[in-house]
């Protein structure tokens, strides 16, 4: 479904409240008639000599207590109508939240973050500040300018009213002119605020590379272009929206100027009488504020539109990844049987095929495991298998079932993975290992991380698992992400679990030590394992060898060995450079054993 606005959906939803408010601004307008009214009734009684002391203080009580009904009611309606404007914000950027859970991985991998905090703080702030000052402006403008001129037509004289009110439509003119300019300079300062949030971001996540790189001055020089960028576009803005300001004060100061020179004519003429000059006047003045801020409005309207035109492309952004119309909500449980059928696979944006006829069969509860060079496709197809990505229908089955026909929340609750960036969130490492709607016990979260042999690591913090990480998990190593990234997986306890290269920031030793944990998790459960590392799939129950999005070798480690193909080669290889490592290992070993020979006998001889 399209969403065509934001505004509008919103005054329709709250329409009562806004009656309410509006009700509440028109008591505040009403009385301020009253002022002007009382002036010139004073003013009169005293050109004529009827001013009495009784009726001078009358007329104070009357004026002080319109005071304070203006100030009352003014105050009650601007907080009821905000109050309406916060709930609009809260509402936008809950609705947007929400919207991009639903958008699948290749659209943020299109965007940028900075993008994406601008559009959640930045325009939705525009939306707020539009129903906020802008509905309350021009609920108080029309008001009180219809019960303004009716009153000074009806009290004071039609025709100087008319003469009086003469220039100020060319305000409607003006904001026309000034329309398409406010609005693109307005969209033109949302990008470039983006741009530096995006630049701001960057350089907080990749501080540790520039510095490693020296690139401080350079970085420095990005950031002041951008923010330089910022800064004129605001200038534009700015200069525009001032201009339209200048010359919407010069329209009103012009039917003051009318207004004086007219109605002192009047006055002197015997048309009018002072009293009557003085309440129109105050009337006049009464009536600029809001029709100035009439002006303004027009532009808070364009910046409104240009933010919420931003908006409203996030949210007309369809999902790709949603639950198929084939999707059978009775299947809540999966038990892990899977099987692929001639896959063949294209991200959208590709020229070739990322996978070509992949058919395979995993039984439920052996394990997988998959190796290839770096962009042979094992990660696309573990990828395909949580739809992260969306695989042709007929070619991906758990269970018997097409994927399509499982519900998301189905597969995705029933299958573990641990993925290959192996991010955590500034939380605490207890949340990080806890990551999942159902809550766990501590002794299941502390199980957990020993199974990833990363227990004796945190009891090592000073907070040990309430410890907090900071960005991505920053604080913690390589290694102990990946570990904390596999206890996540396997506190679920899921039907599938999915090892997507995490054992690559371990040493060997570490390694084996999580395989020999993992041993009693992956019983009775089906696990696939993308590796570079021989050692970490030589016990799968079938291994698979990936070369160009293609299957080009499969079989067991014994027989891949004797096929002296490409995972034989990368065993040997492995076995060398295991080999070099060990031989330079004894060889410094050796040499730190004979300096402490050499020292002793330096210090017996020196005895």
């Amino acid at each position: 479904m399209v969403r065509k606005d934001i505004f509008w959906s919103h005054i329709k939803r709250n329409r009562w409240a806004y009656v309410m408010g509006f009700a509440l601004l028109s008591i505040s307008s009403v009385l301020q008639l009253v002022i002007p009214w009382l002036l010139g009734r004073f003013t009169d009684s005293l050109q004529v000599g009827g001013l009495t002391y009784q009726g001078a203080v009358q007329l104070a009580v009357w004026m002080t207590a319109a005071g304070f009904g203006i100030a009352f009611f003014r105050s009650v309606s601007r907080i009821y109508l905000f109050r309406l404007s916060r709930q609009l914000e809260m509402r936008v950027r809950g609705e947007l939240f929400e919207h991009w859970e639903k958008l699948s991985a290749q659209y943020f991998n299109n965007r940028r973050i900075g993008d994406l905090m601008s559009h959640a703080i930045s325009d939705v702030g525009v939306v707020r500040e539009v129903t906020m000052q802008g509905y309350f402006n021009v609920m108080e403008a029309v008001f009180l300018i219809v019960v303004s001129v009716a009153a000074m037509v009806t009290s004071v004289n039609p025709w100087l009213t008319l003469l009086t009110m003469l220039p100020l439509p060319l305000l409607s003119l003006l904001a026309y002119r000034f329309n398409k300019r406010i609005m693109q300079q307005s969209a033109d300062m949302q990008a470039a605020i983006s741009d530096l949030t995006s630049r701001v971001q960057e350089f907080t996540a990749g501080v540790r590379v520039v510095k490693a790189f020296v690139q401080e001055k350079a970085e420095r020089a990005l950031f002041t272009k951008d923010n330089q960028k910022a800064v004129d576009m605001n200038r534009r803005f700015v200069r525009s929206n001032s201009l339209f300001g200048a010359l919407s004060t010069g329209i009103v100061g012009f039917s003051f100027l009318v207004s004086v020179v007219l109605g002192g004519i009047m006055v002197l003429r015997g048309t009018i009488t002072l009293g009557e000059f003085v309440a129109f006047n105050t009337y006049l003045s009464l009536l600029m504020g809001p029709i100035e801020n009439l002006g303004k409005v027009v532009n808070l309207l364009q910046r409104g539109r240009a933010s919420e035109l931003r908006l409203l492309d996030i949210f007309n952004t369809q999902p790709d990844i949603v639950d198929d119309v084939m999707a059978k909500e009775e299947i809540t449980e999966i038990q892990g049987e899977i099987e692929i059928r001639n896959l063949t696979f294209s991200y959208p944006e590709a020229k070739r095929p990322t996978l070509r006829d992949i058919s395979l069969k995993v039984p439920r509860g052996s394990s997988l495991a998959i190796v290839g060079r770096v962009g042979s496709g094992k990660s696309t197809l573990v990828h395909l298998l949580v739809r992260l990505y969306n695989p042709p229908a007929g070619t991906v089955f758990i269970d018997g079932h097409d994927i399509h026909e499982i519900p998301l929340r189905t597969l995705r609750g029933q299958i573990g993975i641990v993925p290959q960036d192996q991010f955590l969130f500034s939380s605490t490492i207890r949340d990080n290992i806890g990551f999942d709607p159902k809550p766990y016990s501590d002794e299941q979260v502390v199980q957990a991380a020993k199974i990833a042999q990363v227990y004796d690591n945190i009891v090592e913090f000073p907070n040990q698992f309430d410890t907090a990480l900071g960005e991505r998990g920053i604080s913690l190593s390589g290694g102990q992400r990946q570990r904390v990234s596999i206890a996540r997986a396997v506190i679920k306890k899921p039907s599938v679990l999915i090892f997507d290269d995490s054992l690559s920031a371990v040493d060997t030793i570490t390694e084996d030590l999580i395989l020999e944990g993992l041993q009693t998790v992956m019983t009775q459960r089906t696990t696939i394992i993308i590796g570079h590392r021989i050692s970490s799939v030589q016990n799968a129950d079938q291994i698979i060898v990936m070369d160009q999005g293609r299957i080009v070798e499969r079989g067991t480690h014994r027989s891949l060995v004797a096929q002296s193909g490409i995972y034989a080669d990368m065993y040997h290889k492995q076995l060398l450079d295991e080999e070099a490592e060990r031989q330079e290992s004894e060889g410094a070993g050796a040499a730190d054993a004979a300096s402490q020979a050499s020292l002793r006998l330096k210090g017996g001889a020196g005895a």
